[in-house]
């Protein structure tokens, strides 16, 4: 509780064991420098950064929700509506991310939280990057790829730093399928096997598992899965 604003915040410390890890500590104040330039109705807001006693922390508005893959777990497949209306706020968030030249990088279900009103909030920046900003330690020069691999896009699989808005698109379209399935599209296998799928299959048809959806909904999502970003 913030007794000067008399609020409720939710408050992310970076854990001291891990704040001498330089790549950590870059992707803790990264992630609070994403999610500063962006002021969306569907993105968590910063209020403050800072460090006490040695730990550093970020204050996020707090936010009462249960996130999407908490969601599907406990109901199953979501209602085509209720699947259109997250994915269309997240869209919107997007979009406003890559005006103020900022990506992602990590759309899945467990940052996605809905508000008991329906609202959703995206939140995690942690993998995000600032377009405009090159540092000279690109947080993906140690070759690790970011993301979740039930989510993640053939070119953001293949070079993280190359990644634009058409990767969060891919890993959105994976979530909806996700909603939609009750599964993402390329469920089965270890990492490696999960990253040739996005490479070279095509995700199966959604109707495989809900044949009552109208052909629309097979379309957009074939467009947002499309493995060229083009």
């Amino acid at each position: 509780f913030d007794p000067r604003l008399a609020r409720h915040v939710a408050v992310k410390v970076l854990a001291p064991d891990q704040a001498t890890d330089e790549e950590t500590r870059l992707r803790f104040q990264n992630e609070a420098q994403s999610a500063a330039r962006l002021d969306h109705e569907n993105i968590a807001r910063v209020f403050y950064v800072g460090e006490e006693r040695g730990l550093q922390y970020i204050v996020f508005e707090f936010i009462e929700g249960t996130n999407v893959r908490e969601l599907v777990e406990e109901r199953g497949p979501l209602p085509l509506a209720e699947a259109v209306s997250y994915t269309l706020q997240v869209a919107d968030a997007l979009a406003h991310a890559a005006d103020r030249g900022v990506v992602h990088r990590d759309i899945k279900p467990s940052n996605m939280l809905i508000t008991p009103d329906g609202h959703v909030k995206l939140i995690d920046m942690g993998l995000a990057r600032l377009r405009q900003v090159q540092p000279a330690g690109d947080l993906t020069a140690s070759g690790v790829t970011l993301g979740t691999f039930d989510y993640i896009s053939p070119e953001q699989a293949r070079d993280p730093r190359n990644a634009d808005v058409r990767s969060d698109i891919y890993s959105l379209g994976c979530t909806l399928f996700f909603m939609l399935a009750g599964r993402p599209p390329f469920p089965q296998g270890t990492v490696l096997q999960k990253l040739l799928q996005h490479q070279t299959e095509q995700p199966p048809e959604i109707h495989k598992f809900r044949p009552e959806l109208p052909d629309e909904m097979g379309r957009v999502l074939r467009k947002m899965l499309a493995k060229d970003p083009r």
